[in-house]
């Protein structure tokens, strides 16, 4: 089988594993809010403290690219991810749940987030330049199965069952797939450095080298925007269903996955468009402006409006706030040196993790008008901006290895 082949079929599993452990909280947050006593909107918090660990992973994991390799740091990651979500299922008890729920959060959040740099810098060694924007895509459909997979099975498991077996029967999937990328290691990290080592200095030198470039600098900023966009849909629409219209969770979720489901074709498609038609850029403006329009649409939402109507909207969404990753990854990899891709797109995520802490405050001020209309419009607005900066930003031809 073709090493590219299967660099994606790997890269997509870990992402897919990686996607599911950072949302199976939010997905059957209603559940564990009823179980625990607490406001299920504190699901915002998680969603905040989820993006402040992942900032500094992004944009500091070059070091442990370079020492141990992508192959290597996935592995880690899954096994972080693992412990996190077991602390959380065994320990947070109603009387004692903030510091392993704590604990859960950053572990998770570290593991999970990595998945994207070490993946990005296992697929620029083989992706061939002109479909880099395909080949990202296809693994980045990932993230909506591991969406779906955390709204249409572990909602509806930890309504029945308990969301602490569906928190421990994930962690044990994270185990499994951590063992089972082990024999890829010697092929995908034999470009690692052991005498490279991690350094505090690692973050700073990337969020500089990324605010120093133009162009890499308005992919910065529309990850910024797109993420903080995604957080929202991701962490907030059971939650919305359930509390403002009156569905179930075992409703909601399954309704909120269906849709989430479409950016799977959906991001192969937008990356053969990238790769053929369109160039990334204007694609990436094009997609905001949808993102814009659907996410201000969602926000009037009520209890006369019909499931295929509400799921007609948020498909639209996930048609594009869940659906431009590749696109833009491969940018940033293409725009970053030879041996550099995995460092440089954490460091532009890092700022769609910085779009993950701002978001929720920016959506939060509008919910506290009283309005989720006033919600949605605030974060929705900026993307129109976006689109702008997108289409006006300078290109460069600098290309990676990829």
């Amino acid at each position: 089988m073709p090493i590219l082949i299967i660099a994606i079929v790997a890269m997509l599993i870990q992402q897919t594993i990686a996607t599911t452990a950072k949302l199976g909280m939010p997905a059957m947050f209603p559940t564990v809010a009823a179980d625990l006593g607490i406001d299920p909107k504190v699901v915002l918090g998680y969603t905040w403290s989820y993006a402040a660990v992942a900032i500094l992973v992004m944009a500091g994991c070059g070091g442990a690219l370079r020492r141990w390799g992508a192959l290597r740091t996935s592995q880690i990651g899954c096994l972080a991810m693992a412990i996190g979500l077991a602390a959380a299922a065994l320990l947070a008890q109603p009387w004692l749940a903030l510091p392993p729920l704590v604990l859960g959060i950053f572990l998770n959040s570290a593991g999970s987030t990595v998945a994207t740099p070490a993946s990005s810098q296992i697929l620029a060694k083989y992706a061939p330049p002109k479909w880099a924007p395909l080949v990202f895509s296809i693994k980045q459909t990932g993230v909506p199965a591991g969406l779906a997979i955390s709204g249409m099975v572990l909602a509806p498991i930890a309504a029945s069952l308990g969301w602490r077996p569906a928190l421990l029967g994930l962690a044990c999937v994270c185990i499994l797939i951590a063992v089972a990328l082990q024999p890829l290691r010697e092929e995908f990290d034999a470009d690692r450095d052991p005498t490279a080592r991690p350094k505090f200095s690692d973050f700073p030198i990337t969020i500089r080298q990324v605010l120093n470039a133009p162009e890499m600098r308005s992919l910065a900023m529309a990850a910024f925007c797109f993420v903080g966009m995604q957080s929202i849909f991701m962490g907030f629409s059971v939650t919305y269903l359930h509390e403002a219209l009156g569905y179930t969770v075992e409703e909601a979720g399954p309704l909120f996955g269906a849709a989430a489901l479409i950016a799977v074709p959906a991001r192969i498609l937008w990356g053969w468009v990238g790769s053929t038609l369109i160039k990334p850029k204007m694609l990436l403006a094009c997609l905001a402006t949808m993102m814009a329009i659907s996410t201000i649409t969602m926000g009037f939402f009520g209890t006369g409006w019909e499931d295929w109507q509400i799921f007609g909207v948020m498909g639209l969404i996930s048609l594009s706030v869940l659906s431009w990753h590749g696109v833009l990854l491969s940018e940033a990899a293409r725009l970053a040196q030879p041996g550099e891709a995995g460092r440089m797109t954490g460091g532009v995520l890092a700022f769609g993790s910085a779009g993950q802490v701002f978001y929720p405050m920016l959506f939060g001020l509008g919910l506290a008008s009283g309005s989720y209309i006033a919600g949605y419009a605030l974060i929705a607005i900026p993307a129109l901006f976006m689109a702008l900066v997108l289409i006006a930003s300078p290109a460069t031809t600098q290309s990676s290895n990829t």
